[in-house]
């Protein structure tokens, strides 16, 4: 029975490296020796930005608008519009916008293959030195190339990462939670950056070197994740950004969001099999593990650690009843987080507990997936809407009215 409670242990160990130090260690290490690097903020290479496309009339014209309305030089940025086989208006919509800006370079795929060979084919075409990777379910703020470029007048920089932000009118527990996670995740993200390279990045605001870019092997791998492992296998830094900042109306329910998040976990886990080595060497191994392969495991972890208190317990070690205690007031607010899950007005504490467990238990699925090799190359779309004021009633966890 000792050895439920050295499992347990090993477990909560684990988790509170993962979640707590960390981020503190990293936070420390960034106050306490930052790499630093060069930055010119007149500096101009040319730009390709690459915007697949499937089925996003709802957003694009949004989208590609606030691309046009980027401050930097028309003569030295192109923007590649790829139609993955859209079957709305979409195709419509780009040859509207690419009939009046001779700066929208669009293409016309007949089916629908996924956004990975969409990724491939758009990254063939482009032309410049730098690419900037843009969802259509976002918006650039008018100094997003500008901060994105300044950095690459240092050689050691592979590529930037921007930052996400998120609106609605919502004010229910998943978008407070998100919201929430996203402050925590960029803080990490800036702090990574400052003492080497980030690990993470938001697929629909990044940017890399055109000699960077390595055509994405296989339709199952996550292009953001294959880009951050190329980057730094590459011996280059991959930074972060603050001012290079992505909008997105934020649509999705617990449906959407688990979807995600599993999708997220099985697809950068099948990404290692291209460079494995970088788990176990390099300057960046030691970020992987707690900021991605912990935080994948955590729902495993917190079994590990509920199960080895109950056996504990039941063996006798009485000592181990305060943990119980603990562990049982968590599960009570998770409940009460599922209960209140689609109020205007949720519990603050229990909707966060209740979105974390959604999340890892969607991260668990995906390991699950993973090992079953089960990914999909195409997934579902999740919900979209033009403004703040429209929001999809999708099911029925759907945000309420």
């Amino acid at each position: 029975m000792s050895i439920m409670i050295y499992l347990a242990a090993g477990c909560l160990f684990l988790l509170l490296y993962a979640y707590i130090a960390f981020p503190l260690l990293v936070s420390l290490l960034a106050r306490l020796r930052p790499r630093k690097w060069r930055m010119d903020e007149t500096y101009r290479p040319t730009v390709s930005i690459i915007l697949p496309v499937f089925n996003e009339e709802l957003v694009l014209r949004r989208c590609i608008e606030s691309l046009l309305n980027l401050n930097y030089p028309n003569d030295k940025i192109e923007i590649l519009c790829g139609s993955d086989g859209s079957m709305d208006s979409s195709p419509a919509i780009l040859n509207e916008m690419a009939g009046k800006n001779q700066g929208i370079r669009p293409f016309f795929f007949p089916r629908q293959r996924g956004k990975m060979l969409t990724l491939n084919d758009l990254v063939a075409h482009a032309n410049n030195e730098i690419l900037l990777f843009v969802d259509a379910d976002v918006t650039l703020n008018p100094n997003a190339v500008l901060s994105h470029v300044r950095h690459y007048i240092d050689q050691s920089v592979g590529g930037v990462a921007g930052r996400l932000t998120i609106a609605s009118e919502r004010t229910d527990g998943i978008y407070r939670s998100e919201s929430t996670f996203l402050s925590f995740e960029s803080n990490l993200r800036r702090n990574e950056a400052e003492i080497g390279s980030t690990i993470g990045l938001y697929g629909g605001n990044y940017s890399m070197r055109r000699s960077m870019w390595h055509a994405l092997p296989d339709d199952r791998v996550y292009d953001d994740f294959f880009a951050v492992l190329n980057i730094i296998n590459s011996g280059q830094r991959l930074l972060y950004e603050d001012g290079a900042v992505s909008t997105e109306l934020y649509a999705r329910d617990y449906r959407e969001e688990s979807a995600r998040k599993k999708r997220n976990a099985s697809r950068c886990l099948y990404t290692f099999r291209f460079m494995p080595l970088v788990l176990f060497r390099g300057p960046a191994a030691w970020l992987l593990w707690p900021h991605k392969i912990l935080r994948w495991a955590t729902g495993f972890l917190a079994l590990g650690v509920l199960l080895g208190s109950f056996a504990g317990y039941f063996a006798g070690m009485e000592w181990v009843l305060p943990f119980l205690v603990l562990e049982s007031l968590i599960l009570i607010l998770i409940f009460v987080g599922w209960i209140a899950r689609n109020s205007k007005r949720p519990l603050p504490l229990a909707s966060g507990m209740y979105w974390f467990f959604r999340m890892n238990l969607a991260f668990m699925m995906g390991i699950v997936e993973f090992l079953f090799s089960r990914q999909k190359p195409i997934w579902e779309q999740t919900s979209r809407f033009d403004s703040l004021s429209a929001v999809p009633i999708r099911d029925k966890e759907a945000v309420h009215s």
